[in-house]
């Protein structure tokens, strides 16, 4: 099952390293319990076993003033290798009884506990637990007194009784129980690896998807758009590219587009500055009042197209975010002031009734003055362009915490299938008037969203058109 490359291999890794872990730590506290468990069971095997022969050999001690010393080394090996133990007889010093063949194995014959020692635990009548080495190991060993000494400061004469397991003590249960504990983490591991498998796949799956979009996805195939399926991070990742796609292809269609209105606006003046200047180097246009107009004719084509390579620098600098503002606080009475000095004798000429308005509750605003004379120029221009007879009215006033401006006209309207055309580069009405090339409203609408701003347009045909700013206080 291919895994996706580096990526998936390391995704895998991840996986099953964890899986790994998880069950290494568990392994490990359970080993750490089961060791103190294991030590508990095999002092209670032993002290079972040394009960059942301490409670024999007492009997044999008993019964008689004397006893065969060989009757009951045999008594002692039959019930010890019975058992599987080693026991060992040792004077009260712990040294094992001379001739006594089970502790043969022992270092220096001694198991290390002496009649003293138990003393000083306090209870002479019950198993002590210890250690004892065994040929170089150390096992788990039980001591009892037998027979305590019977001269005080004689302690060597006492007789105790050691208990420990022989070389091939078998775990019993508890061994089978750590087998199958084994086998089942082992078979968990095995379990657990084939699912780091799987999921690492289905991980990678919508990945690999992912990526052969994004290769395939150019100027040939912008069309292209990744499947939103998979885990929630991976379905993200995909809506996050077919978003940027769709603005990709928006801006694809946009730039296209903005060349080819570049181009259509260019032609008409370069056609007719060419035409002119062709009639007169061919000697076409030969009376000098004919020759004066043509220059005139070509030297306002030639402002024409200089001003809008302008507005086109202009409007691309202020998408960019090129355009850096110059804010400072907007004195509303002096910005109107300036706006009826510019349109007032424009707007009485035509016949169309101009009017100001800054309603008393219209907040004090930080913008760039500059900037937001250019935008009421555009939209007060538009205005008297598009209103022969009637008014224009800019007012402004305060709303949700902010400046509202509001540019509207008495005029022709604009259709509603054309108004969310309004603020396109380039796009004019039909009923279009006067030199522009249709960039105002586009910029216009950049300079306000540089100031986080927003504007809206809302017009009906034959009633007017409103064009509404708003920026916060």
């Amino acid at each position: 099952m291919p895994l996706g490359g580096g990526y998936g291999i390391r995704l895998f890794a991840g996986f099953a390293g964890l899986v790994l872990v998880m069950l290494v730590v568990p392994g490990v506290v359970l080993a750490s319990l089961f060791g103190g468990f294991r030590d508990d069971l095999d002092r209670s095997e032993l002290r079972t076993a040394g009960n059942a022969l301490s409670v024999e050999i007492a009997r044999i001690l008993r019964g008689a003033e004397t006893y065969d010393r060989d009757e009951l080394v045999t008594l002692i090996r039959e019930q010890a290798e019975h058992a599987g133990l080693i026991v060992i007889l040792t004077d009260g010093q712990g040294r094992v009884i001379e001739g006594f063949a089970p502790g043969d194995g022992l270092k220096d014959d001694n198991i290390g506990v002496s009649y003293a020692d138990i003393v000083k635990k306090g209870d002479v009548s019950d198993w002590n637990d210890s250690k004892v080495n065994v040929d170089g190991e150390w096992r788990p060993q039980l001591v009892r007194v037998l027979v305590p000494p019977d001269t005080v400061g004689r302690v060597d004469t006492g007789l105790l009784m050691a208990v420990t397991f022989g070389d091939h003590h078998d775990a019993g249960p508890f061994g089978q129980f750590v087998g199958r504990l084994l086998i089942a983490g082992l078979a968990g591991l095995a379990v657990a690896v084939l699912l780091a498998m799987i999921m690492s796949r289905q991980l990678m799956r919508p990945l690999e998807a992912l990526t052969g979009i994004v290769r395939r996805f150019g100027p040939e195939q912008y069309d292209m758009r990744a499947a939103e399926s998979g885990p929630t991070q991976v379905r993200e990742l995909a809506s996050a590219f077919n978003a940027m796609a769709d603005r990709v292809s928006d801006n694809e269609r946009s730039m296209r587009g903005f060349i080819a209105d570049v181009s259509h606006e260019l032609r008409t003046p370069l056609t007719s500055i060419r035409g002119f200047v062709e009639a007169m180097r061919d000697g076409t246009i030969t009376d000098p009042e004919r020759q004066a107009s043509s220059l005139d004719v070509v030297h306002e084509e030639t402002q024409r197209m200089l001003r809008m390579i302008e507005q086109l620098l202009d409007l691309s600098r202020l998408e960019a975010g090129e355009s850096r503002l110059q804010k400072s606080k907007i004195d509303l009475e002096e910005l109107f002031s300036y706006i009826e000095a510019m349109f007032v004798t424009r707007a009485n000429e035509q016949g169309t009734d101009f009017h100001l308005d800054i309603s008393a509750d219209a907040p004090a605003i930080e913008a760039d003055y500059d900037r937001l004379v250019q935008v009421l120029n555009n939209l007060v221009d538009n205005a008297l362009r598009h209103t022969s007879e009637g008014s224009v009215t800019v007012a402004a006033r305060s709303r949700d915490e902010g400046l509202e401006i509001i540019v509207a006209d008495t005029g022709e309207g604009i259709a509603p299938e054309n108004l969310t055309r309004l603020f396109d580069r380039f796009w004019q009405p039909e009923s279009r008037t006067g030199p522009g090339a249709g960039l105002g409203l586009a910029i216009s609408r950049e300079i306000v969203r540089a100031h986080n701003g927003q504007i809206t347009a809302d017009s009906k045909l034959g009633s007017g058109t409103t064009i509404t700013v708003w920026l916060s206080a």
